[in-house]
């Protein structure tokens, strides 16, 4: 049977008035220097059009939130780059204490743009500065660049690595040998379908292997699947452990997604979009992603109103996923397949936060009573018995905005940030009337 809503109360508190980001870069959000630093852009309240050139459109921000006084600042890391929430600032500790930001405009040019706090500070940065990826010139189409995922291995010497898209949209990375100073294109990931190209979602156990999960292309292009693996000692391998191929070091692709482990396979009925990933506690993935169930044979704006939100975790031999809840409609038309997310909990991979405009159990519309609108609420789910199951628990209720593409930040402690964007969203390129709001507390 369904569970009773219980009442909760609005202790969330606003960390930047105005911001949004995408999320195929990692991490939006870090816990540092005992500051909870955001990564977001800023869109301009008068549309696409007429408010370009205003003052604060298209920023690159990070919000900092000192955790112990409570005292919040908006540092600005770009001014004016480009309105787009694919442009937010993927977010890196350093070994000497200084934070990493590194950050793109959204499929418009090659330039990979990255800052460097003061140790320990990050209210404090060094200049802007610039890597050109590879691109026509190497005889490539649709070389513009977006996303970055930022990871440093401990048994590579303190190798620095950023997987990017790039090359025909489909995934590069490039490195970094002397903590940021300077970076190289340093090669090709896999390849997918065609057009748009897989989404990834990575991960790290942080000493020798980096994990992750993707589809073949955009929703929108394929009937996507989800895909597994992990890259170790420079070669990529199936989640088992089979090696599949070594990582490329040149501008030729390394693979195709597809001959990777499949997590789950699509169809017309099940079009699949990876959301998140993390370890267990035994340093297993486990990751979540979103099911379309009614776009089949329909154009762009037809489907979309009935999406799910599905968790696999590998046991060290196989994977085992299962549909977690309704995921609600579409977020606008067109994307069909934008949801308002579900994220994991890194602290605890048994717990997600998922963002719906239904019912988590039954589907039912959430209408809410302060003002009779359908909106997106955030539900905090918990499963003991690998996601067959799952107990679910209301963060936020009868909102007058809605509560989108939630993130927990990795934090050693008792309390869980989560963060997310409070108002109302109708596009990636604005305009968005988002706050940044966070609820930090034990559950």
């Amino acid at each position: 049977m369904p569970q009773p809503l219980a009442n909760t109360a609005p202790d969330w508190v606003e960390l930047n008035d105005n911001g949004a980001w995408s999320w195929f870069m990692d991490e939006r959000a870090v816990v540092h220097a005992g500051k909870l630093v955001v990564g977001s852009v800023r869109s301009t309240d008068r549309g696409m059009t007429e408010g370009r050139g205003l003052p604060g459109w298209g920023n690159i921000e990070l919000t900092v939130h000192d955790l112990a006084t409570g005292r919040t600042r908006v540092v600005v890391l770009h001014e004016q780059l480009q309105q787009d929430d694919h442009n937010g600032p993927a977010l890196h500790a350093l070994a000497d204490d200084r934070l990493l930001a590194v950050y793109t405009k959204h499929a418009v040019e090659r330039k990979v743009y990255w800052r460097v706090s003061e140790p320990n500070d990050p209210l404090t940065w060094g200049p802007v500065r610039e890597f050109e990826s590879p691109g026509q010139d190497a005889g490539y189409a649709g070389d513009n660049v977006t996303y970055s995922n930022l990871f440093q291995p401990a048994s590579e010497g303190g190798r620095l690595y950023n997987f990017f898209r790039s090359l025909g949209h489909q995934q590069s990375y490039m490195v970094s040998d002397d903590q940021a100073e300077s970076w190289r294109y340093a090669g090709r990931f896999l390849c997918g379908h065609s057009g748009y190209a897989p989404y990834f979602k990575y991960t790290t156990d942080h000493q020798d292997t980096i994990y992750f999960v993707g589809t073949e292309d955009h929703p929108r292009e394929f009937d996507n699947s989800v895909y597994a693996g992990f890259i170790r000692g420079g070669r990529i391998h199936q989640s088992d452990g089979v090696p599949y191929a070594p990582l490329s070091t040149t501008e030729t692709k390394s693979g195709d997604i597809w001959d990777l482990t499949c997590v789950f396979r699509g169809d017309p009925d099940n079009v699949a979009w990876v959301s998140d990933l993390h370890l267990d506690r035994d340093g297993h993935p486990v990751c979540v992603f979103s099911v379309q169930k009614d776009g089949r044979g329909l154009p762009p704006k037809q489907g979309g109103f009935d999406h799910r939100f599905h968790y696999a975790r590998f046991d060290g031999t196989r994977w085992h996923q299962h549909e977690v809840c309704f995921a609600g409609t579409r977020l606008y038309p067109f994307e069909d397949d934008y949801t308002g997310l579900i994220t994991l909990d890194p602290q605890d991979t048994d717990v997600v936060f998922v963002s719906t405009d239904a019912h988590p159990q039954t589907g039912e519309p959430l209408v809410s009573a302060a003002d009779g609108e359908r909106h997106r609420e955030l539900f905090r789910g918990v499963t003991r018995d690998g996601g067959e199951s799952w107990a679910w628990q209301p963060v936020t209720r009868d909102s007058d905005a809605d509560n989108l593409r939630p993130i927990v930040p990795v934090w050693d402690d008792p309390r869980t940030a989560l963060v997310w964007m409070r108002g109302t969203y109708q596009h990636n390129t604005g305009p968005w009337d988002t706050r940044v709001v966070a609820l930090i507390r034990e559950w």
